[in-house]
């Protein structure tokens, strides 16, 4: 992959190597490419919220440069190097499916974001508003790509191998289940993931409790986050006795999962 500037730093650095026990051992390859991946996000992240604020040509000019001599080559080094050795772990410990899941749990995520401003922009003064409409349309943007992506994936490598290779009574099977299912999911209440390990710590708290005060009784929403969240149950207890559950789903070490539901009116 070619790389230049902090992006080269990023990967360098996770490519270090340590002594353990004598020994001379390389640090993770997971670990350099996430390292590089962050660096990456990192610059594309500020360079697209730069643009149509005013910036310069030679601004300009500099995400051009880094879209193509560091994104694309990123992106053509993993097809060349990495996705032999994926493809090969895929068939041998994971679904070939798990990627389009992941991106069901960012839609799932987006959509709940895009739930809870729409709520807060009810009630929202002059200058809360405008900066809520600002995250309204970025979040929709965001989910407006995903979307995008996920069915150009769906459509190019899952639904070409249908029309392919299973029998059309067995299509048909497929579609009548999606359908029935479909029907079904709109009748259901759905638990939406909010993932709030890359809000500002000292914003999870009001975005969570915001949540929660959008739903209706018997609903519920999946707190995802980075260390147990015991003293927020403790707060839930404070303000809302008797009005909501916790369930903890997964407990650690890295990622906690807590269903956070609202109780039916008795």
């Amino acid at each position: 992959m070619h790389l230049s500037g902090v992006s080269r730093q990023a990967y360098q650095t996770g490519l270090a190597c340590h002594r353990r026990e004598g020994k001379v051992v390389m640090s993770t390859l997971t670990q350099a490419i996430r390292n590089h991946n962050q660096s990456l996000a990192k610059t594309l992240q500020a360079h697209a919220r730069g643009v149509g604020g005013g910036e310069s040509q030679t601004e300009r000019d500099a995400f051009v440069a880094f879209l193509k001599g560091d994104l694309l080559p990123h992106a053509r080094g993993e097809e060349r190097h990495l996705y032999a050795t994926v493809d090969k772990l895929v068939r041998e410990h994971e679904k070939p499916t798990a990627t389009m899941m992941v991106d069901h749990e960012f839609i799932n995520d987006y959509v709940t974001k895009i739930e809870l401003i729409t709520h807060r922009l009810k009630s929202a003064g002059d200058s809360e508003q405008a900066r809520l409409l600002r995250e309204l349309r970025e979040l929709s943007l965001r989910l407006d790509a995903i979307f995008e992506l996920h069915l150009a994936k769906e459509e190019r490598v899952y639904l070409s191998l249908i029309e392919k290779h299973p029998h059309e009574t067995r299509q048909r099977q497929v579609l009548e289940a999606i359908h029935e299912s479909y029907e079904e999911e709109k009748k259901m209440p759905t638990d939406h993931p909010l993932d709030v390990r890359t809000v500002v710590p000292r914003e999870r708290h009001t975005l969570i409790f915001d949540t929660f005060m959008v739903l209706k009784p018997n609903e519920a929403f999946v707190l995802i986050n980075d260390h147990d969240p015991r003293s927020l149950y403790y707060q839930f207890e404070a303000k809302h006795t008797g009005q909501f559950s916790w369930n903890y789903l997964e407990r650690g070490p890295e990622v906690w999962r807590v269903r956070i539901g609202r109780r039916s009116a008795h």
